[in-house]
């Protein structure tokens, strides 16, 4: 699978765990099920090695809010029990349990 391929496979991944569209997750919006699952979504894609810049290119974000989510998901996902719920159903569903 090509990077583009498993970019866009991630991204539908968490928009159906999430039941957000693959629009909204890649929007500017800051609603805060709409960052949870732009979070999950960075987070994931870093997991399976991409880098921060090459997630900046594939969401349309700046380098530094890539690196900003990275650094501020567990904070995140330890606030957010729905958060933490789909990330570990996605991390199941993926075999990485």
């Amino acid at each position: 699978m090509c990077k583009s391929e498993i970019f866009a496979e991630i991204l539908r991944i968490v928009s159906e765990e999430t039941e957000i569209s693959t629009n909204e997750i890649l929007s500017n919006s800051k609603e805060a099920e709409i960052v949870d699952a732009r979070y999950l979504l960075v987070h994931l894609l870093y997991e399976r090695g991409f880098y921060p810049s090459q997630i900046a290119l594939q969401t349309n974000k700046t380098k530094r809010s890539i690196n900003y989510i990275l650094s501020g998901f567990s904070d995140r996902i330890q606030r957010g029990k729905m958060l933490r719920i789909q990330y570990e159903n996605i991390n199941k569903s993926q075999g990485n349990h």
